[in-house]
């Protein structure tokens, strides 16, 4: 299964567009923003991703060890891990599908650090290795009920193609989105 944004939910009785504008300006205020190094996964990674996962989602929707270990270890696997000081702050997994396609398996940050650029910082590393593998589109899902997460993607220009209905082993809906980059046509 794949799955995206472990950002941030906002409860759907706030989420309206002034609530969002107002607490995005309080955390960017309250919080300065992070630095990370971004780099790539590393096999001695493994057990901290593993655990961030099981922090970031629900038990029946965090990835098993094996199954991060499947993705992580997949060929046309893309895995970026975002580092601050003295830790591992947050990943991105992504997987080629096709010459020009990309699916993005998901992204994690850890809670403490949210609201802090980790997520932006990982996804245009993502996206600048889309770019040199003339990458055409990107996929995604996100809940949707994960409202900061959907902020996030459509600031990174991903739009909404499609909703599907009981995604999250049938307890919540998500939404599909894709990003379109420009590159060069193939010969």
């Amino acid at each position: 299964m794949f799955r995206f944004g472990c950002i941030f939910v906002v409860p759907a009785f706030r989420a309206s567009a002034v609530y969002l504008f107002l607490n995005a300006r309080k955390y960017n205020n309250n919080m300065p923003e992070l630095s990370p190094r971004i780099r790539d996964f590393q096999r001695e990674d493994l057990e901290v991703l593993c655990e961030i996962d099981r922090i970031c989602f629900p038990e029946d929707i965090a990835f098993s060890r094996a199954e991060l270990i499947f993705y992580l270890n997949h060929p046309k696997s893309i895995a970026r891990v975002a580092e601050g000081p003295g830790r591992i702050l947050g990943f991105v997994l992504a997987r080629v599908e096709s010459p020009v396609s990309a699916h993005v398996i998901t992204l994690d940050v850890v809670p403490d650090v949210r609201q802090r650029r980790i997520g932006s910082a990982l996804m245009n590393n993502l996206h600048r290795e889309f770019e040199k593998q003339n990458i055409g589109v990107a996929v995604l899902e996100v809940g949707t009920g994960n409202l900061a997460a959907q902020h996030l993607y459509e600031k990174l220009q991903y739009r909404y193609l499609e909703t599907i209905s009981g995604y999250y082993h049938g307890r919540e809906d998500a939404f599909r989105m894709a990003r379109i980059f420009k590159t060069p046509l193939r010969t």
